[in-house]
């Protein structure tokens, strides 16, 4: 089993990432950045410290298809 990621700045706490996740300070261009997810959640995500849902009651309604359509075409640099 990985070890869990943990990672501290000042009074920041980073211990969850997913997908194309970035912490940024100041000024910052993220070039070619892309990112294309669909999550099918019927009451999201909780990642806090000693966070908890009590009595949790949810229903996913997903007739979808095609679940999140995505494209991407680079255009080419001049």
């Amino acid at each position: 089993m990985a070890s869990a990621i943990n990672i501290n700045i000042f009074v920041i706490k980073i211990n969850s990432f997913e997908n194309a996740s970035a912490v940024n300070i100041g000024q910052n261009l993220l070039a070619d950045w892309n990112n294309y997810d669909k999550k099918t959640q019927g009451f999201g995500q909780n990642l806090g410290d000693d966070a908890g849902f009590i009595a949790t009651k949810s229903a996913v309604d997903d007739r979808d298809l095609i679940d999140s359509p995505a494209s991407f075409q680079k255009l080419p640099l001049r």
